[in-house]
């Protein structure tokens, strides 16, 4: 296997931003933390037009406080979606909350209807937002979005398509995640942005791009007041960069009144204005509490409706306690084994005698507490194309066959913090005992382990992955992002001309069914990572709210889709 040769490096370390930094240091299992090449042509046919209801406050006979709290790992650092706060999970939380984007990209709660909405591909998990219809060229490369007309801001400005144009631009040449986001979903450059008319915009592809919809409802390309954003531009900062770190411009449900120091404490209140429904929850402060046991207390005593990134023992308390409910859902994050390519683990029988060594049903059953499924494809069971039949299982007398024999020295290494992934490689570890290999386990520091990880430096050779997933539920997207060249989660320099070949026919309609089965039999067979169970993710909160669905395949949720308990 050749070493890995990384592509377009500066796009991929924004998105490696992306995937790691919207967790946080206490944040402490696969069902607690968060994390994001060619698909399909989009659909032809117009998305329905969204339902625009007159502002109402949906009635609650659960107690709701005036002015709940909400609990995260840290302090707002920005609420600029290109700012320095675009990667920080209590950042990103707000800008989600102030602004709109022309498409909403839901991943409901309910795994049926994942399932459901995948049969169209990532495009079908798309909802309308400030793009109440759209249009798709029969060639899938020409969008034209129809707008909702007397969409005001906070300000009082109404959005056009001049709006629109200023804010992709926006957000290509800050060059941060908004921009990597267009580079996954094929918009590159404002010469691709038409305006045809105050309420109508047109966007042109290279090439069909089915993550191309969900890409622009991601919150991060986002729809700015372009009016209000430019009246506090200079000259050094044309786009109003260093304003909106602290100050918001958009269309969406909430406007940010109170920015405490240091960003420890952020109020939002409804927008009376506001275009679409009124969000259930009208005022709420967002207050920082790094420790997970405080954030816990805070959810536990009452004092907050929702405590993001809790510990797996935080989300087993509040599950067994009354008046709090923990939600899962079916998110792409799984859990998965990455392994050197250093000899002999570069022998394919000892990649596939160590997945057969491996307790999957113990990790599924006692882990997750049977809260997850066995992750048995290079594809999670959502991904349209998924299929099983190339998976050999556990099989211990078959590991022990290769593995009792081989004379080499193994560690598996986990982040200190983090109980599922000790759990894991425990389990990893006395499985492998019995089938005659010595497997020395690694704890390191959070922080350690994350740089070795993540800078590739040659100080892990095996490790436990709990947290990294695919942006998208799609099979080009999940073959290139853990096997291709340029791929971030490919972790030791995977190579494989048949691999490359197969991710070629995907983008074939002609050859794709074949490629869908070839890609899952190489990845079977060379082992890349080692996948274990898809787990999806937790969230724990007040039983008085659900919570219908996450925003992205990573599993970011909105303060405004918060609901009533039904």
């Amino acid at each position: 296997m050749k070493s890995l040769k990384r592509v377009g490096i500066a796009i991929f370390v924004v998105f490696s931003l992306l995937t790691v930094s919207c967790g946080s240091e206490d944040s402490e299992s696969s069902t607690s933390q968060l994390t994001a090449t060619t698909a399909a042509p989009a659909a032809t046919t117009a998305a329905p037009a969204a339902t625009t209801a007159a502002p109402a406050v949906v009635e609650s006979d659960c107690d709701i406080p005036d002015n709940p709290v909400i609990a995260m790992a840290g302090p707002v650092l920005a609420i600029n979606p290109d700012g320095p706060g675009q990667n920080n999970l209590p950042s990103v939380q707000i800008f989600f909350a102030t602004y709109d984007s022309l498409t909403n990209w839901a991943i409901p709660s309910d795994g049926d209807a994942l399932r459901a909405s995948l049969e169209l591909g990532n495009a079908g998990t798309v909802e309308p937002q400030l793009a109440e219809s759209w249009d798709v060229s029969a060639d899938g490369t020409v969008y034209t979005f129809n707008l909702h007309e007397g969409v005001m801001s906070d300000a009082g400005n109404e959005m056009t398509a001049e709006d629109v144009k200023w804010s992709l631009e926006k957000a290509m040449a800050s060059a941060a995640t908004g921009a990597f986001w267009g580079f996954v979903g094929g918009l590159l450059s404002g010469d691709q942005i038409e305006i045809i008319d105050d309420y109508t915009v047109q966007i042109t592809l290279m090439a069909p791009e089915d993550k191309f919809l969900p890409v622009l409802g991601t919150g991060w390309l986002v729809i700015y007041d372009s009016t209000e954003v430019k009246s506090h531009a200079t000259e050094e900062d044309p786009w109003g960069q260093e304003w909106l770190n602290q100050d918001s411009a958009g269309f969406g449900p909430y406007r940010v009144t109170e920015f405490g120091p240091g960003g420890d404490e952020v109020v939002l209140e409804a927008r009376e204005n506001y275009w679409g429904d009124q969000p259930t929850i009208q005022k709420v402060t967002q207050r920082s509490a790094p420790d997970a046991g405080a954030r816990l207390q805070l959810l536990l005593s009452g004092d907050a409706i929702y405590s993001g990134e809790l510990t797996t023992q935080g989300l087993d308390k509040a599950e067994e306690t009354d008046g709090i409910t923990v939600t899962r859902i079916p998110t792409a994050t799984g859990t998965f084994l990455a392994l050197t390519y250093e000899p002999p683990f570069d022998d394919l029988a000892v990649r596939a005698a160590i997945a057969q060594a491996i307790p999957y049903q113990d990790i599924i059953d006692v882990t997750f507490g049977g809260q997850a499924e066995l992750w048995d494809s290079i594809l999670a069971p959502p991904v349209p194309g998924y299929d099983n039949r190339f998976f050999r299982g556990y099989d211990i007398d078959a590991a022990a066959s290769v593995l009792s024999d081989l004379d080499a020295d193994l560690t598996l290494s986990y982040a200190e913090g983090l109980p599922v992934d000790e759990e894991v490689a425990i389990f990893v570890q006395s499985s492998m005992k019995e089938a005659g290999f010595d497997l020395k386990l690694n704890k390191m520091p959070r922080a350690q382990f994350d740089g070795a990880k993540y800078g590739r430096t040659g100080e892990v050779q095996f490790f436990v992955d709990a947290i990294d997933a695919p942006a998208f539920f799609d099979a080009g997207y999940y073959t290139s992002i853990y096997g291709a060249v340029e791929g971030f989660l490919n972790w030791f320099g995977y190579a494989s001309a048949d691999l490359d070949a197969a991710m070629a026919a995907l983008v074939d309609p002609s050859t794709r069914d074949q490629a869908l089965l070839d890609v899952q039999e190489i990845y079977a067979n060379d082992y890349a990572i080692h996948p274990i169970a898809w787990t999806g993710l937790k969230y724990a909160h007040s039983s008085c709210l659900e919570i219908p669905k996450a925003v992205t395949g990573n599993g970011l949720i909105n303060i405004q889709d918060f609901v009533p308990a039904g």
